[in-house]
């Protein structure tokens, strides 16, 4: 079904390309290149360089050192890195990138599932992966960009720590931090389900020392290969210019973003809504500030009635997203919050007509969304 839902959504993409164009003149002779041209926007060119030249050979001369710069050492690696494994099998770094999407999302929409049929039921995990697909920004998940593959290693990683094996949650978490730097939050979430649902607490009450450092040893040491992917990314940093933290100057020169208080980042985003209305305004300054406002709402929602596990990704993820100064991506960011969903759908369970109408305006924002995200609209 979720390859289904993709195939569809390319469909679309075509559809929305020919009715904006001269339908007749562009149908016959649309190709391969017009297909990729709709969907290479934002940093997906980015992306598909690394791949296949490697973060050495990628550079460019910047305005403000007057020097080659390895500007794109802010992507983290593991995207391109599978990209590249994938180019062994397709002579494509465009197919091989769609490929690494197209299976991650598939992947990943099966783990959704079962983490939260696990943890609430069918008909909450339903209408929580409806949400999701129809969240206004969730046609990223078929772009060449990282959100399919942390969704998928996100929700494995859900799947795993709701199943208490955390050796496999080390590895998917390892794999998450070397996708993005988000990703060691699986680390916190795990050591919350692992302190709840174990004995520890009991035994150190009892003092049973050896045993609390038997278990704690063979167990939830595990959790601590998450860190891994985040050091191997700073190592990469260091061995391409000699300082680990290079990408932080790159951020701050080039993309103009700057670690900040999240108040800051709500504030900034408030300015720029009550200035001239734009479409950057309409598409990038209104939902962040909406989303921010709904993840909020449901993190007080969820402290008496959501497991503490959801509860504690969803508020670390959403600060930091919201942590950075020129956030104008937040939207597509907050497309792997995905507690918003389960908590959404738990809340709305009960309430059939109030999750109708969500889904409707859903499907409606997004067809505006993706319809200017194709047409050159302000959607990053």
């Amino acid at each position: 079904m979720a390859f289904l839902i993709r195939v569809l959504i390319y469909f679309a993409s075509v559809l929305i390309y020919l009715v904006q164009s001269d339908f007749l003149s562009h149908a016959a002779a649309f190709s391969w290149n017009d297909f990729f041209n709709l969907w290479n926007k934002s940093d997906a060119q980015h992306y598909l360089d690394l791949a296949e030249k490697g973060y050495v050979n990628c550079t460019e001369v910047t305005e403000w050192s007057g020097r080659e710069e390895h500007l794109f050492l802010v992507f983290f690696p593991l995207y391109p890195w599978f990209i590249r494994f994938f180019h062994f099998f397709v002579n494509s770094y465009a197919v091989a990138a769609f490929a690494v999407s197209i299976i991650s999302f598939c992947v990943g929409c099966v783990f959704f599932y079962g983490a939260v049929k696990e943890e609430y039921g069918a008909s909450i995990a339903e209408k929580s992966l409806t949400l999701l697909l129809l969240y206004p920004f969730s046609f990223f998940f078929g772009g060449i960009m990282t959100e399919s593959l942390f969704f998928c290693l996100i929700s494995a990683g859900f799947f795993y720590i709701r199943r208490h094996k955390w050796l496999i949650v080390g590895l998917i978490g390892l794999l998450a931090s070397l996708c993005r730097i988000q990703g060691v939050i699986l680390l916190g979430v795990g050591i919350v389900e692992f302190l709840i649902s174990s004995q520890l607490i009991r035994m150190i009450q009892e003092g049973q020392f050896k045993g609390f450092l038997k278990y704690f040893f063979t167990e939830a040491v595990w959790l601590f290969l998450i860190p891994i992917g985040n050091l191997v990314y700073l190592g990469l940093n260091y061995q391409i210019t000699g300082n680990a933290f290079q990408f932080t100057v790159y951020q701050k020169n080039h993309w103009y973003h700057t670690t900040t208080w999240f108040t800051n980042c709500v504030a900034e985003i408030m300015r720029y809504i009550s200035g001239q209305v734009s479409d950057t305004t309409l598409l990038i300054w209104y939902p962040e500030l909406i989303l921010f406002v709904v993840a909020a709402a449901l993190l007080l929602y969820s402290l008496r009635t959501q497991p503490l596990k959801y509860s504690a990704y969803l508020l670390v993820y959403t600060l930091i997203n919201y942590s950075v100064t020129f956030l104008i991506s937040g939207g597509r960011y907050m497309l792997n919050a995905i507690p918003l969903f389960f908590f959404t759908a738990a809340l709305l369970n009960k309430h059939k007509l109030l999750y109708q109408l969500l889904c409707f305006a859903s499907a409606l924002l997004y067809g505006i969304c993706f319809t200017a995200f194709l047409t050159g609209g302000a959607i990053y």
